[in-house]
């Protein structure tokens, strides 16, 4: 833990470092220099247009995809739900096993008809 700890502190203390060097040592007019020369460069322009395209197209694409579903009333909705419950009962008695499959097929029909256009 302490070799992590030092290497942090290590890192934190050299961009603090870095970034104090680079503000004293730079001059306002080379930087105004390095901006103008930056806006006169037609490569740079083209890229950044194509940057700015590129990330607007993503972005497109990203608001094309469904929305995370907010309403959760299909997870409180419990009458779809089948619980297995055969441990307790004995499903190879004849009354078990035909309540069982009358069970299933009632839910079966709902399922058919709520999915059905009308």
């Amino acid at each position: 833990m302490s070799k992590f700890t030092s290497f942090l502190i290590g890192a934190v203390a050299g961009a603090a470092a870095g970034f104090v060097a680079g503000s004293l040592l730079v001059d306002d007019d080379q930087l105004d220099d390095v901006k103008k020369k930056i806006q006169d460069n037609d490569k740079l322009q083209d890229l950044k247009k194509k940057y700015d395209n590129g990330t607007e197209i993503v972005k497109n694409q990203l608001a094309s995809f469904p929305k995370n579903v907010e309403d959760d009333s299909e997870l409180k909705d419990f009458d779809d739900i089948v619980i297995d419950d055969s441990k307790e009962n004995n499903v190879s008695s004849d009354d078990n096993a035909e309540e069982t499959v009358d069970d299933l097929n009632k839910a079966e029909k709902d399922d058919d008809t709520s999915s059905m256009p009308e």
